[in-house]
């Protein structure tokens, strides 16, 4: 296990955002292949659709959440990228004074990370609609549907 890295305040967002990026592609060829492990599995009739859900960051702690919620006559949930909570540390509250919200930027950056990652494990075909978003308006509110049915 690596130590868990923390950042400094005061960098530029350009900066988080590609450490960040970085820290993410670390985890991509696991992330494919856990995919690709799920597209594979049969789809419960009662599944009318799907989301994936980026929950946020709130407290710099490191740890990205991606949901995925089968939904039908119940919802199941999926958890992806659960490897992914070694993300690095930060004073969120010493950024948000500079108007960088951390929270904000690190659902985007997960968000078009886990895309990516779906387009690349050919996801594209799934049989079911899934867009992804940023949980209860995290991010930049823009909503990314990964297969051909959304």
């Amino acid at each position: 296990m690596r130590k868990q890295k923390s950042l400094p305040n005061g960098l530029p967002e350009k900066v988080i955002k590609d450490t960040y990026g970085k820290e993410l592609s670390r985890h991509s060829n696991q992330l494919i292949q856990e995919i690709r492990d799920f597209i594979k599995e049969p789809i419960s009739p009662e599944v009318k659709d799907a989301t994936v859900e980026i929950f946020p960051d709130e407290y710099g702690d490191g740890h990205a959440s991606i949901g995925l919620y089968l939904n039908g006559v119940t919802t199941k949930h999926i958890e992806f990228a659960s490897y992914a909570k070694d993300l690095p540390l930060i004073d969120i509250q010493s950024y948000n004074e500079n108007d960088i919200y951390v929270a904000d930027l690190v659902v985007d950056l997960v968000k078009y990370w886990f895309a990516e990652c779906w387009y690349k494990a050919c996801g594209w075909d799934y049989p079911l609609a899934i867009s992804v978003y940023g949980h209860e308006g995290f991010g930049d509110g823009n909503v990314i549907d990964i297969t051909s049915r959304s």
